[in-house]
């Protein structure tokens, strides 16, 4: 009964909002039917009890829908009945495909453990337990399944994913460890680490994290505010005191002086600070790429949503509030001052941007005594890959689901681990926008999931840090803080060095040509930016010329494709069938 649940829920969420606890308005999976005859079909499939009916209605549902949003689903019920059925065969093929699109599936993944576990296959069955028990760790359960009926049956499944990696012979993956610190911590805030950290402290200053929000007079504004643009009901303007101004009823201008900024590569978004300390967005942002002002909620929310429309930005409502949307990913501790705040709107925050804390935990009294035997911020390097990824998560990860601390915390916490190790949300319970068809994520809110779908994290040790530097020693310059910034390669060859000694062999390409460089094959520019296509950061991601026969080009691009435009499909298959 679980597995199918794990298939039947959605909710359309917003994809760059952060969400402080779990949605409580879950809808229905059919939803993603592209007809009514493929949401009957689908539903016909799930209240069939009989296995061998079961099996041959989702047969003739793959025939029917092949490019259908519901595959995954679909798959998992097949091979579900093909468990019944006693058909091994049938349940690896089918788990195998619904996977593909669905990684993150626990009850799957353990199934095929079992019957890996039967053949003899063990480390095929060691490494779907290993994910499972990864997976079980980071999402909270599937709606329509009571919190208490959950608890159980993750506990279930967690015992039996121990006994299968028992069985193997393989290690048990190492649990998260609180620390023997007891007492609660105090925050000193970034300006203490400068006396002994100059270097670092002056470079994080000039990163996208120390700006993700700037008072606006300490701020590199990108637009022009020296003469008056009007976009349709609004206009900007001021000089070195920048406003918008919003046509209001009667025809008169309301204006509002711009006190904060947010953002200072890609793309910056104004806010505006009232005498009650609430912060609110302005719906007008200016791409910077683009040298042009534009309404970017409109592009990624839903026509017609309050946030969309210009002229409802006076009412300073939820929609638009800085603190209830973005202030946990933009913002150093922030707290509610009162908790029965329903609106958030008036949380508070120690420092704008990301700080030196918010990645390095509560460090008053290492400040105080750098020496001393007290608590000392977070190491990366005595971190393992798990924990430091999950510290990167809690802003990187647009699934995690944040709930108040026991004082009104937001986004942070006194108490260890002294980093907020967030649970997801299921992905089946977020919309289509948010992913391909062919299961891939879309858009880049959704980069730490994407990340932690590679085999370089789920096999290896690899976290955010193996690529990226938070602090390098050129910010200003090396825009993505890659850690290795003149040799990009070389975040794949640290680990892969044999591949990178015969590079033209693996690329089929020579080696100094676009083609050859790692990221151009296994992290291609499939998802949605700030108006520029970014890297997919699914990593051991390989191109695929089945995916684009099923789902076309549009909902499964191919990193082939992408660089040789003017080919098509049946080129794809020939050329990779010849590698």
């Amino acid at each position: 009964m679980i597995w199918l649940l794990l298939t039947a829920t959605l909710l359309a969420q917003d994809l760059d909002i952060g969400h402080i606890g779990a949605p409580k308005n879950r809808g229905s999976l059919v939803s993603r039917a592209g007809s009514g005859a493929e949401r009957n079909d689908y539903l016909e499939l799930l209240k069939t009890p009989d296995a061998s009916k079961r099996r041959a209605l989702a047969g003739r549902f793959l025939e029917r829908y092949p490019r259908s949003w519901l595959l995954a689903g679909v798959y998992q019920i097949s091979a579900g009945a093909s468990l019944d059925l006693k058909d091994n065969a049938r349940v690896l093929e089918d788990g195998r495909a619904s996977l593909r699109l669905l990684p993150e599936n626990a009850p799957l993944l353990l199934a095929l453990a079992r019957v890996e576990l039967a053949q003899g296959r063990l480390p095929a069955a060691y490494r779907d337990a290993r994910d499972a028990l990864l997976w079980l760790s980071l999402f909270e359960g599937p709606a329509g399944v009571k919190e208490s009926d959950w608890k159980k049956t993750r506990e279930d499944l967690e015992q039996f994913a121990r006994a299968v990696i028992a069985r193997t012979g393989g290690r048990l993956p190492a649990e998260p460890s609180p620390g023997p610190e007891k007492e609660r911590a105090r925050f000193a805030g970034s300006e203490a680490c400068k006396t002994c950290h100059k270097a670092i402290y002056e470079s994080w200053q000039s990163t996208g994290m120390a700006a993700m929000l700037h008072p606006v007079r300490e701020a590199e504004i990108l637009a022009d505010f020296s003469q008056l643009t009007q976009w349709d009901q609004v206009r900007m303007g001021g000089g070195d005191k920048p406003y918008f101004e919003f046509l209001v009823e009667g025809g008169a201008w309301k204006r509002y002086r711009v006190d904060y900024v947010i953002g200072s590569k890609w793309q910056q978004a104004y806010a505006t600070r009232l005498a009650d300390n609430r912060i609110f967005v302005f719906p007008i942002q200016f791409n910077a790429l683009q040298k042009k002002w534009v309404n970017y909620w409109a592009m990624i929310d839903p026509a017609g949503s309050e946030r969309t429309l210009i002229s409802q930005f006076p009412r300073l409502s939820n929609a638009t509030s800085y603190q209830r949307n973005c202030a946990v990913c933009h913002t150093s501790q922030l707290r509610l001052v009162r908790q029965d705040d329903d609106t958030m709107q008036h949380a508070v925050f120690r420092e704008p941007g990301v700080n030196c804390e918010m990645c390095h935990g509560p460090s008053a009294r290492h400040a105080a005594d750098p020496a001393g035997p007290g608590e000392t911020p977070f190491k990366f390097a005595k971190l393992d890959h798990v924990q430091a990824t999950m510290i990167c998560g809690q802003c990187h990860r647009q699934s995690a689901i944040r709930n108040l601390g026991p004082g009104g915390e937001m986004n942070y916490t006194s108490n260890p681990p002294y980093y907020n190790r967030l649970i997801s949300q299921p992905f089946a319970e977020f919309g289509n926008r948010a992913f391909y068809k062919d299961g891939r994520f879309r858009e880049t809110t959704f980069i730490g999931e994407a990340f932690m779908r590679s085999a370089c994290f789920r096999r290896g040790t690899a976290q955010c840090a193996s690529c990226h530097n938070p602090h390098p020693s050129d910010p200003r310059h090396n825009r993505v803080s890659f850690k290795f910034a003149a040799d990009p390669d070389r975040m794949c060859t640290q680990c892969h060095s044999a591949i990178g000694a015969r590079a033209a062999a693996h690329t089929h390409h020579p080696a100094t040509s676009a083609g050859s460089r790692c990221a151009a094959c296994h992290m291609p520019p499939i998802m949605n930016s700030l108006m520029f296509p970014a890297a997919s950061h699914q990593i051991d991601d390989i191109p695929r010329a089945g995916p684009v026969a099923r789902f076309g080009r549009e909902e499964s691009p191919n990193a082939c494709l992408i660089c040789h435009k003017d080919k098509d499909i049946q080129w794809l298959t020939a050329r990779l069938r010849a590698w």
